[in-house]
């Protein structure tokens, strides 16, 4: 990475794997933009996981309004001028909301999960352009890989969550296409599963803590310039789509 304080923009970061996401950053000499729909709450965040060498900063991020995006893309650029890291880590699941029709839940979850990931991804792709260096990590799922779900005796092969593991596959086919489109601009795309992690989006279930789910992303976020791109991995080892 740069010999300069890296610049990181972490979604979706306001608890949980986000939350330690930016944290960990922080915690590397990384200035954080600390992604926040609600701002207020956000800097409450920012204050706490801030460090003595690197001060979070909460910016302004609802993923699915594009005012936003375009606000935070034009707030980086004037005040920073570049963004060297960029976490995809904003993200729902609806499937265990029994009000919400099939419809509801595919359109809520893919705006969020796929739509806005994919838009604000390109409008940091010019700010991640100018790092020479740029990294985005896409926070994905191995419930959306095709080949864990084809081999028999999978922990997981009992789950069934339609709209989620669709929006993550399609993630990961976002992945793909963008390490390929950005491999020439200095830009590596990863995918990660941070693995199934005791946060408010899974009722705190099991004992992982957000702290141990987060250092695949940090790890993938602060990769060299030899390392990989266009690959989806978990903590362990490689991944299979």
């Amino acid at each position: 990475m740069n010999q300069v304080q890296p610049i990181a923009l972490v979604s979706g970061a306001t608890r949980g794997i986000g939350r330690a996401i930016a944290q960990g950053l922080a915690q590397k000499g990384v200035k954080v933009l600390l992604g926040a729909r609600n701002l207020e709450a956000g800097r409450e965040v920012a204050a706490q996981v801030s460090t003595p060498d690197a001060q979070v900063e909460a910016v302004e991020l609802d993923t699915t309004s594009q005012a936003t995006i375009d606000a935070l893309a034009a707030l980086i650029g004037e005040k920073y001028g570049r963004l060297d890291i960029l976490v995809n880590n904003a993200g729902i699941s609806l499937d265990f909301y029994p009000d919400l029709s099939v419809r509801e839940k595919l359109s809520k979850t893919l705006e969020t999960n796929v739509v806005g990931t994919a838009a604000l991804t390109d409008a940091m792709i010019p700010l991640l352009e100018k790092s020479r260096h740029g990294r985005i990590v896409n926070v994905s799922s191995v419930l959306a890989s095709f080949t864990s779900r084809g081999e028999e005796g999978w922990i997981y092969e009992d789950v069934a969550m339609p709209t989620y593991q669709a929006s993550k596959a399609a993630l990961n086919a976002l992945t793909l296409s963008y390490a390929k489109l950005l491999a020439d601009r200095h830009i590596k795309v990863n995918a990660i599963c941070p693995g199934l992690t005791a946060t408010d989006a899974t009722n705190h279930y099991g004992d992982r803590k957000p702290e141990q789910a987060a250092k695949v992303a940090i790890e993938y976020a602060l990769l060299d310039d030899a390392g990989p791109t266009g690959i989806f991995v978990d903590e362990q080892s490689k991944l299979g789509w």
